[in-house]
């Protein structure tokens, strides 16, 4: 440093005893502290991020609660490249001279030998796609989707990662000025290139799991109000059914996949129940009942859907007095033809309903 500091005189050797000055005053505790930190802000951040751009995907609005994504995370941070390492140790394992030479007296074990070596990486990122593919969603994902989605990914993978390897090499041998500066945009794009790849085997998993969404693509299915409030229904019952017999609660996959409907109509109409607080979210994700379904009226489940949810309106709508008028008395004719009937006993009717041999109940 102060050699090359000489040229200026007195005032570099100054320069240069700041400099030693400022170097010596580094705290390395402090300098590794600040940067654990950075480099862990960094990685949860990339994690999160994935996350939510999977949840995009998979039309998930309900993120993981804090103790997932910190189990999760954690899962994903510490186990995955650990997992990494010991997969690019067996690939070193299977190319070592001493195993090749020794099966070279049986060719055809040695020429199956070097298939396996060069079809493991392969092998490995389809795993690792498909791994997250299945996991990251905050949603339940068929493990067949999630296979699909990563081998798509792997194969695009492979074929993208053949081209930049020939470019890089053309580019070196080519560009001897700016080969540097070719390698580092290259390196960019390289990364973008993976990023698009890791979505697009993604939406594809979606695709195969969702096939309802071919057609309508990023749009919500509109439903009529008789359909939100036959569902609204549904989803109250099947959860109640279910925290009667079993003191447990449903995730709205499964009820998705038990009225064959996607999973997004099922969480928006949940969405409501939640804000009437009729029912609630607990921790790992499942919908239980938020209050006695004993003393839960079928009316409120109704009205849940009908009178609540309007978003966007800064104020009342004027009505005019007929509508008013209309409205109330449709309002009275469904709480008469419903009554005083709770959730509980509303289940109990459809489990005698189901158990009746004539099917007359």
């Amino acid at each position: 440093l102060f050699e090359v500091l000489q040229p200026l005189g007195e005032q570099g050797a100054e320069i240069g005893s700041q400099i030693m000055s400022m170097v010596n005053n580094v705290s390395g505790s402090v300098l590794g502290g600040v940067s654990l930190t950075l480099f862990l802000y960094t990685a949860v951040s990339m994690v999160q991020k994935v996350e939510t751009s999977f949840n995009y995907v998979w039309h998930v609005h309900q993120p993981r609660s804090l103790s997932r994504r910190i189990l999760d995370y954690a899962t994903v941070l510490l186990i995955g490249p650990l997992m990494m390492a010991l997969s690019l140790a067996s690939i070193a394992s299977l190319r070592n001279n001493a195993i090749i030479q020794s099966l070279n007296q049986y060719s055809w074990m040695s020429a199956l030998w070097i298939q396996i070596g060069n079809a493991l990486p392969f092998i490995l990122v389809t795993l690792l796609f498909s791994a997250l593919y299945k996991w990251m969603p905050n949603t339940r994902v068929k493990f067949s989707a999630a296979l699909v989605g990563g081998i798509t990914a792997g194969c695009l993978w492979a074929i993208t990662g053949a081209y930049f390897a020939d470019f890089v090499v053309y580019s070196s041998r080519t560009l001897v000025i700016y080969a540097s500066f070719a390698i580092a945009v290259t390196t960019l794009l390289w990364l973008y290139a993976n990023w698009l790849i890791l979505l697009l085997g993604a939406r594809l998993a979606f695709y195969f799991q969702n096939r309802a969404y071919l057609r309508i693509g990023r749009h919500d299915p509109a439903l009529s109000s008789a359909t939100r409030e036959r569902l609204a229904l549904e989803i109250m019952k099947r959860i109640g059914t279910r925290y009667v017999h079993q003191s447990g609660g449903m995730t709205i996959s499964e009820i998705a996949d038990a009225l064959r409907l996607p999973s997004i109509v099922v969480e928006d109409v949940a969405n409501q129940l939640e804000v009437a607080d009729l029912i609630v979210n607990a921790e790992n994700d499942t919908l239980l009942p938020a209050s006695d379904i004993h003393a839960m009226p079928l009316t409120d489940i109704l009205s849940a859907v009908r009178e609540r949810g309007d978003t966007g309106l800064a104020r009342e709508p004027k009505w005019s007095d007929e509508i008013v008028t209309l409205h109330g008395e449709l309002n009275r004719t469904l709480a008469a033809s419903v009554g005083d009937v709770t959730l509980f006993e509303f289940v109990s009717r459809a489990e005698n309903a189901t158990d009746a041999p004539d099917g007359s109940a």
